[in-house]
């Protein structure tokens, strides 16, 4: 009865009506002090009730500063909330939500008021204009989140009268993986049947120092169309620089692999897709990244500040929530990549169609790091990790959190 009388203006306005008429008459039939007594003092109540059933509650203006809109892993984001009212109408309560993502409610801690919980407050504004409120997000976890309403709600002392009003304003905050400094190095292993990519990574090319056939993918800018006048084929420049190799990194997203959607594994495997991201691009290599759950991504090979943004923005938001398998998101994509690309693996799985498909890779001269993730491995584990080097692999056993530590083992642990 009180939610639909709140919800109800023409209903809010019988119903004080009718509260007045009764006392009223109460007091008129009665007589005596304490009948008259009784009206006075509920006359005020009835009177503000009244008036602020139309009160106008859209009119308060509502507003979210967020510290930062793109952030680490377990960082701490700090939220304030500004109230402005346009008048001076007194206001006895102002209930004030920030809603957030289900995910970021058990993170939010009150930073402001006694009376507030979360991302909820009670205030008290009276005659007060502007009100504010705080509220801090502690440790956040990775992903990518949107606070998307602000909800205020007031009424009278009785709760009779009740408004309620919901803003939409949108904040996109992004909580980007940790990523470690590691001393892993893309050049440190080249196969037979492999070549470098004809892309530099910064783009600062030299003095051409010599010419080479033309093949698919070379730049037009690269064409040395003397020497072509002269010949009777196409002909490129080669520049003195060192030319970069060009990676594609394979995030495994199979949920059956991690066993749930969110896993402090996965999140391992998420944090090392940043870490070897970040120490190829600072080496001037170009990188790509295949991400297939419910989303499919392919982020294709590029360098540079702006690469690495792209990719640490899809990382913030990727979850275990693969339902194709691995070994065939590979086999789709591989065929795609121009020749002397190589592909950088990182999964917990030693299924035999995943390393069936790694070894066939190998015999195409693809170029193949596999970054085994686990949480601890075992003597079969290590001799199928044997078998992959043994192929021409390199293989690496990521089990501990220090990826620095881990890779300095490569793929050689011991077993249990």
């Amino acid at each position: 009865m009180r939610d639909k009388l709140a919800n109800n203006r023409v209903l809010k306005f019988f119903f004080l009506g009718l509260l007045f008429l009764l006392t009223f008459s109460y007091a008129m039939f009665q007589g005596g002090f304490v009948s008259w007594f009784l009206f006075y003092s509920f006359l005020p109540f009835v009177i503000y009730s009244f008036l602020l059933i139309f009160y106008p509650l859209k009119a308060i203006r509502m507003t979210r500063d967020v510290s930062h809109t793109e952030l680490t892993d377990g960082q701490e984001l700090t939220v304030t909330i500004h109230i402005e009212r346009s008048s001076r109408f007194p206001l006895f309560y102002l209930v004030v939500e920030d809603v957030l993502p289900e995910r970021l409610v058990s993170y939010a801690k009150e930073a402001s008021s006694n009376y507030q919980k979360r991302s909820l407050a009670l205030l008290l504004p009276m005659f007060r204009k502007k009100l504010t409120f705080r509220y801090t997000i502690q440790s956040i976890p990775r992903g990518e989140y949107h606070l998307k309403k602000i909800r205020c709600k007031t009424g009278d002392l009785f709760g009779f009268i009740q408004h309620e009003n919901v803003i939409e304003k949108e904040h996109a905050i992004y909580v980007l993986p940790n990523y470690q400094e590691i001393s892993w190095s893309p050049y440190n292993q080249q196969l037979s049947g492999t070549r470098p990519s004809p892309r530099k990574a910064d783009l600062d090319y030299s003095t051409a120092v010599s010419v080479r056939d033309y093949v698919p993918g070379d730049k037009l800018s690269w064409i040395d169309w003397k020497a072509t006048a002269r010949g009777s084929k196409l002909l490129t420049k080669q520049f003195e620089q060192q030319i970069s190799q060009d990676y594609m990194v394979f995030l495994d997203r199979e949920t059956a692999h991690y066993g749930r959607v969110e896993s402090p594994l996965f999140e391992k495997a998420v944090r090392l897709a940043a870490s070897v991201t970040n120490a190829a691009l600072k080496q001037n290599a170009m990188i790509g990244l295949v991400s297939s759950g419910k989303d499919h991504s392919v982020l294709s090979i590029n360098g540079g500040k702006a690469q690495r943004r792209r990719v640490f923005h899809h990382l913030a938001r990727v979850q275990a929530n693969g339902s194709t398998t691995f070994d065939t998101v590979v086999k789709r994509e591989a065929h795609h990549f121009p020749a002397g690309t190589g592909v950088l693996m990182i999964s917990p799985s030693l299924e035999g169609s995943f390393t069936s498909t790694l070894k066939e890779l190998v015999a195409r001269k693809v170029q193949v790091e596999f970054f085994y993730v686990t949480e601890h491995i075992t003597l079969e584990q290590q001799a199928e990790i044997n078998q992959l080097m043994q192929y021409g692999i390199k293989a690496n056993v990521i089990v501990g959190n220090s990826f620095n530590q881990e890779l300095k083992g490569g793929g050689k642990r011991v077993t249990s």
